[in-house]
């Protein structure tokens, strides 16, 4: 911007006032970034108190210190605390104890130089009437413009203030599973095959299936038809019962650690395989939720402690027994806390449906699989595969408005007892 070195002092000085007014629209424009832009490593919920209140330079370097946690674990010695003492930044000993324990980074343990996302001079003590820090006025207008918003703009604007509402809560969800919609009915009497684009088949469509089936497979002339495993992990699905490996598209195997059964469900819950002390920890808080208390109480009665103690690890690495994800027991806390179908494919193969809320049509299903006796693995499901039955438990202390989960998927339900009856 000096373009040579013989200009006089008005030049100098304009050159120079132009570059630090660029370095500061710089600052402000990363400033803006912070509060909007989150980073594809930061949408985790670990990041929840942080996103938009910490500078993105600093989340990078947390990030990278993360990985770290991994061979550090919770030992300052082996840490070093560098990112503690150099930066203000939390190294790998202090992120490793939240995330055994499954808990967000705080934002006050993060130093203030990082936390300052704005060139407004900060008020000297004793200068601030309350002025500066009043709500009042700026939630009357924003409920103004709230009311002022027509359907799709109240929505967006919701959506906003819960971001900083909820800072913990992730806006990922997991990917609905694929609908076809191409291949309709183009000649009579034909249409695509093991699936109807239009509605989902009745219950005595299901029968008549099941009873051409069992014909065709009666006729010595008929070879079976073979199934079709899926190219990866074929060792698992063969471990599954017969009448539902048709209906698996694919199995996705996770790290074995005696965390593999939360590692699962937080790769579908949207948090990545990662997020496992997440789930542990959101676990946790179910059952002791002063709300689910009665039903726990009544479920697990004796056993209710034993299964608090089988969500909360002390350190990484490998976990004992007594600390894996075990059925029925985490199945009813899975189902309840986030609200969804949970589905387990092993032996025996169970269902698990909300215990406290009525059926909803728009609702995720999470299957998973156990498999060699000892581990636990994801099964991406096809559209309207049936569903095993639920346990007695579940029906004895489950709320009046959680029949519905049944009656919602009472076709599902009966087509898994016709195929269990056709191959027996």
């Amino acid at each position: 911007m000096l373009g040579n070195s013989i200009g006089d002092m008005v030049k100098c000085w304009e050159a120079m006032n132009n570059n630090l007014r660029l370095q500061l629209g710089n600052i402000r424009a990363s400033f803006q970034k912070s509060f909007y832009e989150v980073e594809h490593a930061h949408v985790s919920p670990f990041y929840g108190y942080l996103r938009g209140s910490v500078s993105r330079a600093a989340l990078r370097r947390i990030a990278e210190e993360l990985l770290r946690v991994d061979y550090v674990g919770t030992n300052r010695q082996i840490c070093g605390c560098t990112l503690r003492t150099s930066y203000g930044l939390l190294c790998a000993c202090e992120l490793g104890r939240y995330r055994v324990g499954g808990i967000p980074i705080p934002i006050d343990v993060v130093h203030v130089h990082w936390r300052k996302l704005t060139m407004e001079v900060e008020l000297e003590i004793g200068e601030d009437d309350g002025s500066e820090v009043d709500m009042t006025t700026t939630m009357d207008e924003l409920w103004r413009r709230f009311r002022s918003l027509d359907v799709i703009g109240k929505r967006a604007l919701r959506s906003r203030v819960c971001e900083l509402a909820y800072p913990t809560m992730t806006t990922l969800c997991p990917p609905p599973e694929k609908i076809k919609t191409k291949g309709g009915v183009k000649k009579k009497g034909k249409k695509p095959a093991d699936y109807d684009v239009y509605r989902d088949p009745s219950y005595h469509e299901y029968v008549d299936k099941a009873s051409q089936s069992s014909q065709r497979q009666s006729q010595p002339s008929q070879t079976s038809k073979k199934i079709k495993l899926s190219k990866k992990q074929p060792q698992f699905i063969v471990q599954f019962p017969n009448h539902i490996r048709s209906y698996i598209e694919d199995v996705v195997n996770v790290e074995s650690d005696g965390n593999c059964g939360f590692r699962v469900i937080a790769s579908l819950h949207g948090y990545g395989e990662d997020g496992w002390p997440m789930v542990r920890r959101e676990l946790g808080l179910e059952i002791i939720d002063k709300d689910m208390s009665t039903l726990y109480d009544k479920l697990f009665s004796n056993r209710l402690s034993a299964v608090r103690e089988s969500l909360m690890i002390e350190s990484f690495g490998s976990q004992p027994p007594e600390k894996w994800m075990s059925l029925p027991d985490m199945g009813y806390l899975i189902a309840n806390c986030y609200n969804v179908v949970l589905v387990c494919l092993g032996n025996p193969c169970i269902t698990f449906f909300p215990m406290t809320s009525s059926h909803s049509p728009i609702v995720f299903i999470y299957c998973i699989g156990f498999v060699n006796q000892n581990h636990w693995v994801q099964v991406n499901m096809k559209e309207g595969f049936p569903l095993s039955p639920v346990t007695l438990d579940w029906k004895k202390f489950r709320s009046h408005i959680a029949t519905t989960w049944m009656l919602g998927f009472a076709g599902r339900m009966q087509h898994w007892q016709l195929l269990t009856h056709v191959l027996a």
